[in-house]
Formats: structure tokens, C-alpha cells, sequence
């Protein structure tokens, strides 16, 4: 096959891809039908530990923990982490749940002492979970923002889907700023989609740190805080001790919380990173669906060519029209400032792919991890 008619059918299946991923995403903004009855019998406990906040508030974190505390009721309850060098910030937003939600089992729990593992998210759960009273509990990252109704349906799916595990894809809505982009990007074009197409393929073997839903007893049956506290993807190894997983049809909304470039980037490539550490063989078969590759290489290699040149240009110009449909499909419109940034992305995605490749670590939390288990 000559190397023209290779890139022609490359760029076919990448078309057929961004096809495929717009239409899965449009699938799963219809309303969903779904109307489990809970037996009402379970107790859940909720996990929200805040990560240091140095002095930053919680302007990240707010709403997305008012729309927990909101749905509590009289077989639910909510442990709060706070760090003890952080209670100035929080306090307000404690006394302003207190006065709006009055008699909710809401609780804070907070602390001085360093962690005991490495993973200072999994830190938090190991000090929360003594705490908590429920049978059932749901892991959920402090900036998740939960749609209207969300708890009781959670837990009445959970009890009638039939997995150990109940996880939930997310998606990102708002862009405060342009670094964001890159998140809204990462999140809604290249993992948002690809979830959506495993839960239609069945149970998974891994879990989403959005929301985790499962018993306490098979938790405490199946895995150790030390073995847990020592991975940079928790929610992976969660998912993999805890099977069968099953992805709901409910998505969240997840809060893009990088404020310049330089993080955004940092966020970027760990988030790559996990998933080629985690899933090398998946990541590797992005390829597939990234015929941008091959078209930059041919311009590489053939600098003068007006057929390399047309064909860079004209696919870069279909990721970016489809990455513009999804976002605004999710519900998270594009400025049209946004799109030179997102021309940039078409080829930034590339070369991200290709360093996670290389032995590299990431930072993540103060922390530098040269592999998905302890850091060194």
C-alpha cells in the first residue's frame, strides 16, 4: 500500500472516530429513564476530603459540595476532610452550609498529622472511613458537581445493577479561562467519549475518581490502605480489586481548576500519563484514531508537498470541528477566541502522546511519581 492510500484510510478511521464520539456523546445528553427503586435499607456514607488549599479557598470546591450537602437525607451522610492550616478558609462556607442545610448529617473531620501514605487523597479516605457509619460508600473528588437528585439514584442503581462497583463518567462545562481549555479538551474529546463507549461494551475493570459507589465490606475484604495509598491511580486500582465495575448513565460535572498555562500542561501529561502507565495497551491504540500523525510526518518528510500540507491542515481542521461539537454538546460552549488554542491542541495532543511514551515522572500533589505505584 502506498503511503498516500495509507494516510487516506488512516484519516478515514480517524473520521470515523470523531464521528462515533460525537454521536456517543449526543446519546448520552438525552435524558435518562431511569428510575430504580432503592430499598431504602443501606446507609451511605459520602467522602469528600479537601486537598490542601494554601491559602486558595474554596472557590473551586464550593459548589460542588453544596450540591451534595443539598441532597442529604435521613439514610445518607457526608464526611468532610478539612486540613487544619486550612479552617480559616473553610469555616464560612461550613457556618453558610450549617444555616442553609439545617440537621443534615453533614460532618467535618479535620486534621494535622501527615499522611501515613503516599497518596494524600487515600490518606484522608483511611482517616474518614472510621468515621463513617454507612454500609454503602461513595469515594467522590471535592470539586464534583452532582445534577439534582443524584444520591438517591445512585444508590438505588448501585443496588440494582448487579456490580460490586458503581462508577460515573464526567464531563467539564465551564472555561473561566484559556488554560482551561486544555482540560475541557483532555476531558470531554479524548476520555469522555471512550468511556461512554466501554459502558455500552459492558462491566469494566477500573473506576473514575468523580464518584465510586460500593459496600464497605467488600472494600474491606478486597484491599489495604497500604496497598491502595501506594498508587497514583487509586481509582484504577479500586476498580481492579473491586469487579465487576459498572459505569452509570449518569454523568457529572468535574470543575477545571488550573489557573495558567504551565499548570494546565502539568495537568495535561499527568493525565496522560496515568492512563498510558495504567492501560499501555489502550493508549497505545489511540493511534488508530490520530491519522494527524501521519500527516505530520509526511509534512516532515516531504516539506514542499501541497498534498502533505492540504492533508495536515484539512484533518486538523475536522478534530477541531468535532472536539467544538462535543464540548458544546456536553454543555460546555467554546468561545471563538478559543479556537486558535484549539488548532494548537490538534498538534500539542501528538507530541504529549509521544513523551509519555519516554521514562518520565509526574508531580502530583507535591509529590513526584516515576511510575502509577509509590513514588520514589
Amino acid at each position: 500500500m502506498s503511503v498516500n492510500l495509507l494516510l487516506i484510510a488512516w484519516s478515514c478511521a480517524g473520521l470515523f472516530w470523531s464521528i462515533l464520539s460525537w454521536r456517543l456523546v449526543v446519546a448520552a445528553s438525552r435524558p435518562v429513564k431511569l428510575e430504580p427503586k432503592s430499598d431504602g435499607k443501606k446507609f451511605l456514607t459520602i467522602f469528600k476530603p479537601l486537598p490542601l488549599l494554601n491559602g486558595s479557598g474554596l472557590a473551586v470546591e464550593a459548589r460542588g459540595l453544596e450540591s451534595f450537602i443539598s441532597q442529604l437525607d435521613e439514610a445518607s451522610e457526608l464526611l468532610l476532610g478539612v486540613h487544619e492550616a486550612d479552617w480559616p478558609d473553610v469555616a464560612p462556607f461550613i457556618k453558610r452550609m450549617e444555616l442553609a442545610y439545617p440537621g443534615v448529617n453533614f460532618i467535618v473531620i479535620r486534621r494535622s498529622t501527615p499522611d501515613t501514605v503516599a497518596n494524600p487523597k487515600i490518606a484522608w479516605q483511611k482517616i474518614l472511613a472510621p468515621q463513617a457509619r454507612g454500609e454503602l460508600w461513595l469515594w467522590s473528588d471535592a470539586d464534583i458537581v452532582a445534577p439534582p437528585g443524584f444520591l438517591q439514584r445512585a444508590r438505588a442503581e448501585y443496588e440494582s445493577c448487579g456490580a460490586a462497583m458503581l462508577t460515573f463518567p464526567y464531563a467539564i462545562r465551564t472555561l473561566p479561562h484559556l488554560p482551561t481549555l486544555l482540560d475541557a479538551l483532555f476531558v470531554n474529546v479524548e476520555f469522555y467519549p471512550g468511556v461512554l463507549l466501554l459502558r455500552r461494551l459492558g462491566p469494566v475493570d477500573f473506576g473514575l475518581g468523580a464518584a465510586m459507589i460500593f459496600s464497605r465490606e467488600a472494600f474491606q475484604l478486597q484491599l489495604t490502605w497500604e496497598k491502595l495509598g501506594a498508587s497514583l491511580a487509586d481509582d484504577f486500582v479500586l476498580g481492579q480489586a473491586l469487579q465487576p465495575v459498572r459505569l452509570s448513565s449518569t454523568t457529572l460535572e468535574t470543575v477545571a481548576d488550573v489557573t495558567n498555562w504551565r499548570t494546565a500542561l502539568d495537568h495535561y501529561f499527568r493525565w496522560k500519563k496515568t492512563i498510558c502507565w495504567c492501560r499501555p495497551w489502550g493508549f497505545a491504540g489511540q493511534l488508530i484514531a490520530m491519522p494527524l500523525v501521519g500527516w505530520l510526518a509526511l509534512v516532515l518528510w516531504q516539506p514542499m508537498s501541497l498534498w502533505a500540507w492540504t492533508g495536515f491542515f484539512g484533518m486538523a481542521q475536522i478534530e477541531v470541528l468535532f472536539a467544538y461539537l462535543i464540548c458544546r454538546q456536553v454543555g460546555c460552549p467554546i468561545h471563538s477566541r478559543f479556537l486558535l488554542a484549539m488548532e494548537a491542541w490538534t498538534v500539542a495532543r501528538i507530541l504529549f502522546w509521544m513523551v509519555c511514551w519516554l521514562p518520565g515522572p509526574v508531580s502530583w500533589r507535591e509529590k513526584t511519581w516515576h511510575h502509577a505505584q509509590e513514588p520514589a
